[in-house]
């Protein structure tokens, strides 16, 4: 059995693209560490050292990695020939049954990725790995324990934080301003109790340089999915979810629907063209 999850796992991370979205780390609180090295490059004996800094994180996370567990977290690297220049790639996954909302139906899915790359020279190739190891550790450790912080369930104020970060509370208000400033619109919808709305509001949107970045270019407006007026279209089942809407149009151009953290967010609006 186990033999034929770590195929299956292996194989569906050969036709794997790097993804920048965000994976929710909340409630992953057991795994089963693997550690691969693919090519000829990296020495198998790296393994071992490997294997050992990943437990280390995830007993200081205290996620229990005793046992086999069908949630996997792997340590994958492997390299990438580009004419004289081989790149390794070293990625951290977690992949697991889930269940698909829709249908029921247990599947297999990728659910953390992250990634981090560096040219191969042999002199420095243990700094290198060193470092990229400890870069993608970190970056796990951090958002696991950004992500298994307790935030109450509390009832969505519009008010608190539009006078906060000057957004608009109000839609028809929203669409004169866009029109006369022509910017387009930044239409954040939340809901009552919506633990990933205060997610979403207190970690990234007070962030200074997210705020900064959305009024330079936008109309910002927030609004209650329970209570406030806007049209059906930018309606979602799914809270949050952030629409950027066209100032000449009132159409959404796009739109992102649940929690994305601060960087993925900048990176979001720095590809709104």
């Amino acid at each position: 059995m186990k033999k034929l999850f770590r195929l299956t796992l292996l194989l569906s991370l050969s036709t794997l693209l790097y993804s920048g979205n965000m994976y929710s780390l909340t409630g992953v609180d057991k795994v089963y560490p693997i550690v691969e090295i693919q090519g000829s490059k990296i020495d198998k004996s790296y393994k071992t050292t490997i294997y050992h800094e990943l437990n280390n994180t995830l007993k200081s996370l205290d996620i229990d990695y005793s046992g086999f567990n069908q949630r996997a977290m792997a340590i994958i690297i492997n390299e990438q020939h580009l004419s004289d220049i081989t790149i390794i790639n070293i990625q951290l996954i977690i992949s697991e049954e889930v269940k698909r909302l829709d249908n029921d139906i247990v599947t297999f899915a990728l659910t953390y990725q992250s990634k981090e790359e560096f040219v191969f020279d042999k002199e420095e190739l243990e700094d290198n790995l060193e470092d990229a190891l400890d870069e993608i550790l970190d970056k796990f450790a951090t958002q696991y324990e950004d992500d298994n912080k307790k935030i109450d369930a509390i009832k969505l104020s519009k008010n608190d934080i539009a006078l906060e970060l000057n957004y608009e509370t109000n839609y028809e208000e929203a669409v004169k301003r866009a029109k006369k400033e022509k910017k387009n619109i930044l239409f954040v919808l939340g809901a009552n109790y919506c633990p990933w709305c205060r997610k979403f509001e207190q970690r990234v949107l007070l962030k200074r340089e997210v705020n900064e970045a959305i009024q330079k270019r936008y109309i910002p407006l927030i609004l209650n999915r329970e209570e406030g007026k806007f049209p059906k279209e930018f309606y979602k089942s799914i809270t949050p979810v952030v629409h950027f809407i066209d100032y000449k149009t009132q159409k959404s151009y796009h739109s992102v629907a649940g929690y994305n953290n601060k960087d993925d967010f900048l990176y979001l609006l720095s590809q709104d063209k």
